[in-house]
């Protein structure tokens, strides 16, 4: 079964959306990924996902959108960002012409968090303007109670980015250059986490900053060396501890998508009794 929309004639896309009524659109960025990782990983990953799901569920999938909201990476050469406004325009023009053709729900798999108040500034206003309805997966997101080699799965360039990318592109990775640098430090009290992030008296405090102002190579614990658990060498992500964590990721926005298509939404409804209902 054809599932590519670049695959399909107009015909075929047509039966295809009026059969469904749902599509799946892979959204990632063009920026560095450290010294091993190609400049593309994040599209890559969040394609060959989409594509794993679109070929085992039959569900329709858009080309990737390989460009993002990069700009806390233009330090490092090859970096290509778009504007958070550009990207939400893009993305709201994408829906409304898959409303047009009869597609009422979108699962995006987005493959770079500097993308997700983008895309969901555009799907709030779908579901505004148009009543459509839309979901946004990470992959580590899906991985959240996983340990990736003692690491959690969210780091730039870190293990569990390292395989997706091995199982996505396995030419876009120079496994021999690979290092997993701690997040600089540059004060006592504030403790630097990630670009944009960083813990102060046990609290949190969001500070925007740039890649470069807090790793050297790009790539990054995305923790307060303190708080670093395991190993930070790349001996352990090999093709099939990637294929597996692939698979996994897989069967879960598998299964997701296929319950997404069946979530029921009653009208949007407000109701003053049924509101003061509340406090009985």
């Amino acid at each position: 079964m054809v599932f590519e929309l670049s695959e399909m004639t107009w015909w075929e896309a047509e039966d295809r959306f009026r059969e469904r009524g749902l599509a799946i659109v892979p959204v990632g960025s063009m920026e560095q990924h450290g010294l091993h990782l190609g400049i593309g990983s994040d599209w890559l990953q969040a394609w060959e996902i989409s594509r794993r799901v679109g070929e085992r569920t039959g569900v329709t999938v858009l080309p990737a959108m390989p460009y993002g909201v990069s700009a806390h990476h233009m330090d490092f050469p090859g970096t290509i960002s778009l504007d958070p406004e550009t990207l939400k325009r893009v993305i709201y023009e994408i829906l409304a012409s898959l409303r047009k053709h009869g597609v009422t729900r979108v699962v995006f798999v987005n493959g770079h968090g500097g993308n997700l108040g983008a895309v969901t500034d555009a799907v709030k206003l779908a579901r505004e303007k148009m009543g459509m309805l839309c979901a946004i997966v990470q992959w580590w997101d899906a991985l959240q109670s996983k340990s990736i080699l003692g690491h959690p799965a969210e780091e730039h360039a870190g293990y569990a980015e390292t395989a997706f990318t091995l199982a996505s592109r396995p030419g876009a990775v120079r496994i021999q250059y690979a290092v997993l640098t701690p997040t600089r430090q540059v004060d006592d009290d504030i403790e630097l986490i990630r670009a944009g992030l960083a813990k102060f008296r046990k609290g949190i405090a969001r500070i925007p900053l740039r890649t470069a102002d807090v790793s050297s190579t790009g790539s990054m614990t995305e923790a307060h060396p303190d708080d670093v658990q395991g190993t930070t060498d790349y001996s352990g992500v090999t093709e099939e501890y990637a294929e597996d964590l692939m698979e996994d990721v897989v069967d879960w926005v598998s299964a997701f998508v296929e319950r997404f298509q069946r979530l029921e939404m009653p009208p949007p409804r407000v109701s003053r009794e049924e509101a003061f209902k509340e406090l009985e």
